[in-house]
Protein backbone atom coordinates (compact mmCIF):
# COMPACT_ATOMS: atom_id res chain seq x y z
CA UNK A 1 0.00 0.00 0.00
CA UNK A 2 2.74 2.42 0.95
CA UNK A 3 4.66 1.75 -2.23
CA UNK A 4 1.55 2.36 -4.38
CA UNK A 5 0.71 5.58 -2.56
CA UNK A 6 4.19 6.99 -2.80
CA UNK A 7 4.51 6.00 -6.44
CA UNK A 8 1.29 7.86 -7.17
CA UNK A 9 2.45 10.86 -5.20
CA UNK A 10 5.73 11.07 -7.04
CA UNK A 11 3.83 10.93 -10.30
CA UNK A 12 2.05 14.12 -9.21
CA UNK A 13 5.27 15.90 -8.22
CA UNK A 14 7.10 17.54 -11.11
CA UNK A 15 10.47 16.69 -9.63
CA UNK A 16 9.63 13.10 -8.75
CA UNK A 17 12.15 10.39 -9.46
CA UNK A 18 11.19 6.71 -9.50
CA UNK A 19 14.86 5.75 -9.38
CA UNK A 20 15.23 7.57 -6.06
CA UNK A 21 12.07 5.89 -4.83
CA UNK A 22 13.54 2.47 -5.43
CA UNK A 23 16.71 3.39 -3.60
CA UNK A 24 14.83 4.73 -0.58
CA UNK A 25 12.45 1.83 -0.27
CA UNK A 26 15.49 -0.41 -0.31
CA UNK A 27 16.80 1.65 2.61
CA UNK A 28 20.24 2.40 1.13
CA UNK A 29 21.12 5.87 2.43
CA UNK A 30 19.78 8.61 4.62
CA UNK A 31 20.74 11.18 2.01
CA UNK A 32 18.59 9.47 -0.60
CA UNK A 33 15.74 9.31 1.92
CA UNK A 34 16.00 13.05 2.43
CA UNK A 35 15.84 13.71 -1.31
CA UNK A 36 12.89 11.37 -1.65
CA UNK A 37 10.85 12.82 1.22
CA UNK A 38 11.45 16.34 -0.03
CA UNK A 39 9.93 15.28 -3.34
CA UNK A 40 7.02 13.80 -1.42
CA UNK A 41 6.43 17.22 0.17
CA UNK A 42 6.14 18.75 -3.30
CA UNK A 43 3.72 16.05 -4.43
CA UNK A 44 1.68 16.25 -1.23
CA UNK A 45 1.24 19.97 -1.72
CA UNK A 46 -0.18 19.32 -5.19
CA UNK A 47 -2.51 16.63 -3.82
CA UNK A 48 -3.71 19.00 -1.10
CA UNK A 49 -4.35 21.80 -3.57
CA UNK A 50 -6.36 19.42 -5.77
CA UNK A 51 -8.60 18.50 -2.84
CA UNK A 52 -7.04 15.14 -2.00
CA UNK A 53 -6.29 16.12 1.56
CA UNK A 54 -6.39 12.68 3.17
CA UNK A 55 -3.99 11.24 0.60
CA UNK A 56 -1.64 14.21 1.05
CA UNK A 57 -1.59 13.80 4.80
CA UNK A 58 -1.04 10.05 4.64
CA UNK A 59 1.87 10.49 2.27
CA UNK A 60 3.52 13.11 4.48
CA UNK A 61 3.11 11.00 7.60
CA UNK A 62 4.61 7.98 5.83
CA UNK A 63 7.47 10.12 4.55
CA UNK A 64 8.21 11.18 8.12
CA UNK A 65 8.44 7.52 9.09
CA UNK A 66 11.20 7.18 6.49
CA UNK A 67 12.97 10.43 7.42
CA UNK A 68 11.61 11.78 10.73
CA UNK A 69 14.10 14.66 10.77
CA UNK A 70 13.11 16.03 7.38
CA UNK A 71 12.08 19.61 8.16
CA UNK A 72 10.59 20.27 4.72
CA UNK A 73 8.13 17.40 5.02
CA UNK A 74 7.16 18.28 8.59
CA UNK A 75 6.72 21.93 7.62
CA UNK A 76 4.39 20.97 4.77
CA UNK A 77 2.40 18.74 7.12
CA UNK A 78 2.12 21.60 9.61
CA UNK A 79 0.95 23.95 6.86
CA UNK A 80 -1.71 21.50 5.71
CA UNK A 81 -2.91 20.88 9.26
CA UNK A 82 -3.22 24.63 9.79
CA UNK A 83 -5.17 25.03 6.54
CA UNK A 84 -7.47 22.22 7.67
CA UNK A 85 -8.15 23.99 10.99
CA UNK A 86 -6.38 21.28 12.98
CA UNK A 87 -4.80 23.95 15.11
CA UNK A 88 -3.38 21.91 17.98
CA UNK A 89 -1.69 19.39 15.69
CA UNK A 90 -0.35 22.18 13.49
CA UNK A 91 1.11 23.98 16.51
CA UNK A 92 2.84 20.77 17.63
CA UNK A 93 4.46 20.25 14.23
CA UNK A 94 5.49 23.88 13.84
CA UNK A 95 7.19 23.67 17.24
CA UNK A 96 9.13 20.63 16.03
CA UNK A 97 10.07 22.46 12.83
CA UNK A 98 11.41 25.39 14.82
CA UNK A 99 13.33 23.13 17.18
CA UNK A 100 15.13 21.68 14.17
CA UNK A 101 15.29 24.93 12.18
CA UNK A 102 15.21 27.96 14.52
CA UNK A 103 15.77 30.40 11.65
CA UNK A 104 12.57 29.47 9.81
CA UNK A 105 10.74 32.83 9.71
CA UNK A 106 7.67 31.43 7.96
CA UNK A 107 7.22 28.72 10.57
CA UNK A 108 7.65 31.31 13.33
CA UNK A 109 4.98 33.52 11.78
CA UNK A 110 2.56 30.63 11.27
CA UNK A 111 3.08 29.43 14.84
CA UNK A 112 2.43 32.95 16.10
CA UNK A 113 -0.78 33.18 14.07
CA UNK A 114 -2.03 29.85 15.38
CA UNK A 115 -1.21 30.67 18.98
CA UNK A 116 -3.10 33.95 18.61
CA UNK A 117 -6.13 31.96 17.47
CA UNK A 118 -5.97 29.88 20.64
CA UNK A 119 -5.72 33.00 22.81
CA UNK A 120 -2.10 32.52 23.85
CA UNK A 121 -1.31 36.16 23.12
CA UNK A 122 2.05 36.56 24.86
CA UNK A 123 3.67 33.60 23.11
CA UNK A 124 1.97 34.50 19.83
CA UNK A 125 3.46 37.98 19.90
CA UNK A 126 6.86 36.58 20.84
CA UNK A 127 6.87 34.29 17.79
CA UNK A 128 5.60 37.05 15.50
CA UNK A 129 8.38 39.34 16.72
CA UNK A 130 10.83 36.50 16.15
CA UNK A 131 9.59 36.19 12.56
CA UNK A 132 10.16 39.93 12.08
CA UNK A 133 13.69 39.61 13.47
CA UNK A 134 14.49 36.57 11.33
CA UNK A 135 13.21 38.15 8.13
CA UNK A 136 13.13 41.92 8.74
CA UNK A 137 12.61 42.77 5.05
CA UNK A 138 9.39 40.78 4.81
CA UNK A 139 6.51 43.22 5.24
CA UNK A 140 4.00 40.40 5.75
CA UNK A 141 5.59 39.56 9.10
CA UNK A 142 5.05 43.12 10.31
CA UNK A 143 1.52 43.23 8.89
CA UNK A 144 0.51 40.07 10.75
CA UNK A 145 2.13 41.27 13.96
CA UNK A 146 0.26 44.58 13.67
CA UNK A 147 -3.03 42.77 13.02
CA UNK A 148 -2.63 40.48 16.02
CA UNK A 149 -1.72 43.36 18.31
CA UNK A 150 -4.69 45.38 17.09
CA UNK A 151 -7.08 42.46 17.51
CA UNK A 152 -5.94 42.18 21.12
CA UNK A 153 -6.33 45.85 22.05
CA UNK A 154 -2.73 46.98 21.74
CA UNK A 155 -3.19 49.81 19.21
CA UNK A 156 0.03 51.70 19.92
CA UNK A 157 2.21 48.61 19.56
CA UNK A 158 0.20 47.74 16.44
CA UNK A 159 0.88 51.20 15.03
CA UNK A 160 4.62 50.72 15.35
CA UNK A 161 4.52 47.41 13.49
CA UNK A 162 2.18 48.82 10.84
CA UNK A 163 4.45 51.79 10.20
CA UNK A 164 7.36 49.40 9.70
CA UNK A 165 5.30 47.34 7.26
CA UNK A 166 4.42 50.42 5.23
CA UNK A 167 8.03 51.51 5.10
CA UNK A 168 9.03 48.08 3.84
CA UNK A 169 6.31 47.72 1.21
CA UNK A 170 4.51 50.98 0.43
CA UNK A 171 3.28 49.48 -2.85
CA UNK A 172 1.18 46.82 -1.08
CA UNK A 173 -2.38 47.91 -0.16
CA UNK A 174 -2.47 45.69 2.94
CA UNK A 175 0.26 47.69 4.63
CA UNK A 176 -1.72 50.92 4.29
CA UNK A 177 -4.90 49.16 5.37
CA UNK A 178 -3.45 47.93 8.66
CA UNK A 179 -1.74 51.27 9.24
CA UNK A 180 -5.06 53.04 8.70
CA UNK A 181 -6.74 50.72 11.20
CA UNK A 182 -4.01 51.25 13.77
CA UNK A 183 -4.13 55.03 13.33
CA UNK A 184 -7.90 55.01 13.70
CA UNK A 185 -7.62 52.92 16.86
CA UNK A 186 -5.20 55.46 18.35
CA UNK A 187 -7.53 58.34 17.50
CA UNK A 188 -5.74 59.84 14.49
CA UNK A 189 -8.67 59.85 12.08
CA UNK A 190 -7.11 62.23 9.57
CA UNK A 191 -4.01 60.13 9.09
CA UNK A 192 -6.16 56.99 9.03
CA UNK A 193 -8.22 58.45 6.17
CA UNK A 194 -5.06 59.14 4.19
CA UNK A 195 -3.89 55.55 4.59
CA UNK A 196 -7.26 54.09 3.59
CA UNK A 197 -7.29 56.36 0.53
CA UNK A 198 -3.79 55.22 -0.36
CA UNK A 199 -4.87 51.57 -0.07
CA UNK A 200 -7.76 52.33 -2.44
CA UNK A 201 -5.46 54.05 -4.90
CA UNK A 202 -3.42 50.87 -5.05
CA UNK A 203 -6.47 48.58 -5.04
CA UNK A 204 -9.71 50.37 -5.95
CA UNK A 205 -11.76 47.21 -5.33
CA UNK A 206 -10.51 46.75 -1.75
CA UNK A 207 -13.73 46.54 0.26
CA UNK A 208 -11.91 46.62 3.60
CA UNK A 209 -10.16 49.85 2.70
CA UNK A 210 -13.45 51.37 1.55
CA UNK A 211 -15.15 50.37 4.80
CA UNK A 212 -12.21 51.76 6.78
CA UNK A 213 -12.40 55.06 4.93
CA UNK A 214 -16.13 55.34 5.54
CA UNK A 215 -15.62 54.59 9.23
CA UNK A 216 -12.81 57.11 9.58
CA UNK A 217 -14.92 59.76 7.82
CA UNK A 218 -17.93 59.39 10.06
CA UNK A 219 -18.76 62.52 12.04
CA UNK A 220 -20.58 60.71 14.86
CA UNK A 221 -17.51 58.89 16.16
Amino acid sequence: MRRRLLLHLLGVAVTASLAVLGVVLAGETERRATVFTTQVAVGAQKLFESGQRDAAREALEEALEIAPNNVIVRRELAMQLAASDETDAAIEHFRLVLEASPDDAVAARKLGELLAETGDLSEAIAWMESACDLDPENALNSVRLAEILLEHDQPHASLEAAERATELAPQIPQTHLILGRALLATGDRGAAEREFRRALELDPANADAQAGLEGASRTDM
